[in-house]
């Protein structure tokens, strides 16, 4: 696998992508909680990458309406799919890949944040990876297949790319990003460093399972109290993405 640099700041292509999108999405119409409109834009192996619309918050009262909330989903994979059923499927799957296999996979999704394999097509944006990525996405899914896991790693990536889609319709729809990283890009960093850091305590209790008097409490410590802060996403600095997924990260 190439290695990828990190993003510096947020380049305008990766704008360009982020309002075509918005526009897209707040060009589906909307229908009613019972038939929902049911907007396809990609299948994959056959499956349907879709977005409902209205979803769940814009049937919320007060300031947790979100007129622009959609359903996300990914055929009978990743319906209904939470934060929590991210965070634990990547958590699950970590035991059982080769560690360059999950640092890769985690590059992939930190690609993801920043529309890197996200191509346009006639005003449409599409995720598109390059057949390198393809190639690296099917040797994980073979690690993943020979382990006899459930688990669709090119139906997650998609998954993950239209929830970032509804994360910047819901929060840039006005398109001007004040607070460029609102919506999809902490959103997706999220979904990585969560495991990331659940994943580097677990290696230390293992580490340390004969003396655990060692054990080093600081990251989910740290964690607990920057999500207290930043109301339910952790982005977390370049320096530290490096840090857990050199080599295939770098500056």
């Amino acid at each position: 696998m190439k290695v990828t640099k990190v993003v510096k700041g947020i380049p305008k292509d990766v704008k360009e992508k982020r309002i075509l999108r918005i526009k897209e999405a707040l060009s589906f119409k909307t229908g009613t909680k019972e038939n929902p409109s049911h907007n396809v834009v990609n299948v994959i192996n056959g499956v349907e990458v879709y977005l409902d619309k209205p979803g769940k918050e814009f049937f919320r009262d007060g300031n947790a309406k979100n007129i622009n909330d959609m359903t996300p989903g990914v055929g009978d994979y990743y319906a209904k799919y939470a934060f929590k059923d991210i965070w634990k499927d990547l958590l699950s799957i970590s035991v059982h890949l080769s560690d360059n296999s999950y640092k890769k996979l985690f590059v992939i999704i930190y690609r993801l944040a920043f529309m890197l394999d996200c191509i346009v097509i006639d005003d449409k944006v599409r995720f598109k990876p390059s057949s390198d990525i393809i190639n690296e996405i099917n040797l994980i899914q073979k690690e993943i297949d020979d382990k006899g896991i459930d688990f669709k790693v090119l139906e997650f990536l998609n998954f993950l790319d239209i929830l970032g889609w509804n994360e910047d319709v819901k929060y840039q729809p006005d398109m001007i990003f004040k607070n460029p990283k609102k919506g999809r890009i902490n959103n997706i960093l999220s979904m990585i460093s969560i495991p990331l850091i659940f994943k580097r305590f677990v290696d230390n209790v293992i580490d340390n399972k004969d003396d655990l008097k060692n054990l080093d409490y600081s990251a989910l410590i740290d964690m607990a109290q920057d999500f207290s802060r930043t109301r339910g996403v952790l982005p977390i600095s370049n320096t530290a993405l490096i840090e857990h997924l050199a080599p295939f990260l770098e500056n």
